[in-house]
Formats: C-alpha cells, sequence, structure tokens
C-alpha cells in the first residue's frame, strides 16, 4: 500500500481528483483531504482527514507504551529483589506494574500525540494557509502510476510524494 501525498490548488482540483479517485474504485476512507476551511470541504462532500491522519497520536502512544511498559518492568523487578516485599508479592507484582506502565505510557503518548502534527502534514502548513488542500490517498503500490497519471491531469504542477504505509487500515497498527 501507498500513500500519495500532493497539493491540490483549488477546491475544484481537490473535487475532480475525489472523482475519479471514486470512479477508479478508491473509498471515501481511503482519502484523507486537510483543508483550512473544515465547511468547506464538508459542503463539497469531501472525505476530511482525521485526527490519526494530522497529528503524531498512533506513533508518539505507541512509543509511550513502550517506554512505560519498561518503566514499569523495572519497577516490578526493584520490589521483587526486595527482601521482604519481592517473596511475599511474587511475580504478579512484576505483571501488575508493567500493565500499569503499559497503561500509562500509552495514555501520555496519548496527550502528547494529539498535540503533534503529521510531519507530513506540517511541511505543507505554508500552502495551507494560502488555501491550498493537502491530498493523502491510500492506493495500492501496483496501481501508483495509473494514480499518478490521473492526479497529474488535474494537477499538473504538483509534487507528488509516495509514502510506504504498513497497514491498510490506519486504525490496524
Amino acid at each position: 500500500m501507498k500513500r500519495l501525498v500532493f497539493l491540490a490548488p483549488t477546491l475544484e482540483q481537490a473535487q475532480h481528483v475525489v472523482e475519479d479517485l471514486r470512479k477508479m474504485g478508491i473509498e471515501d476512507e481511503k482519502m484523507h483531504v486537510v483543508a483550512k476551511d473544515h465547511q468547506m470541504l464538508k459542503d463539497a462532500h469531501i472525505h476530511e482527514a482525521t485526527e490519526m491522519e494530522t497529528s503524531e497520536l498512533e506513533t508518539d502512544m505507541d512509543w509511550g507504551m513502550v517506554g512505560g511498559g519498561t518503566v514499569g518492568v523495572i519497577a516490578g523487578l526493584a520490589v521483587l529483589g526486595s527482601a521482604p516485599f519481592g517473596l511475599i508479592l511474587g511475580g504478579g507484582t512484576l505483571l501488575t506494574l508493567s500493565l500499569l506502565g503499559i497503561g500509562f505510557g500509552g495514555w501520555l503518548g496519548k496527550m502528547i500525540g494529539e498535540g503533534t502534527p503529521n510531519a507530513l502534514i506540517e511541511k505543507y502548513e505554508h500552502a495551507l494557509d494560502d488555501g491550498q488542500i493537502v491530498m493523502m490517498i491510500d492506493i495500492p503500490a501496483e496501481r501508483l502510476p495509473e494514480f499518478h497519471h490521473m492526479i497529474r491531469g488535474h494537477c499538473p504542477k504538483a509534487l507528488i510524494e509516495s509514502v510506504h504505509i504498513f497497514h491498510d487500515d490506519p486504525l490496524a497498527a
């Protein structure tokens, strides 16, 4: 699966791209569109990108869970190593502290990730301020040339970035 990222200078160009994508069999859930004017996208019936696509929520939450789990394991081992508590509490302490660390780290990572803009979107911030539209389209890798050609037909000056995505569903990570 590939994600194509490019700028559509106008709403009309974005609408033409969306129409052709639908004709080519791409569902709205695979189209992630970002604009400063949210109502404009809604009125044009264009699927707007969710927080998962516009922030580092997923990445930061994953790293938070890894860090929290590590701290939880270390704390659990410290408790197991202490003389009176280690014998009484046993291995359940290690498991409990690890799970608590994963949960707390994930929550903390989520809070940080919600406020961190996606790196792909962040570099287009100046264009968004000028009224342009960022389009992110998830397509099968084997159909890449076909989609490039179609996008070039509607947005001839667009710089089309191609990013490999490791899962078909953004929520499947």
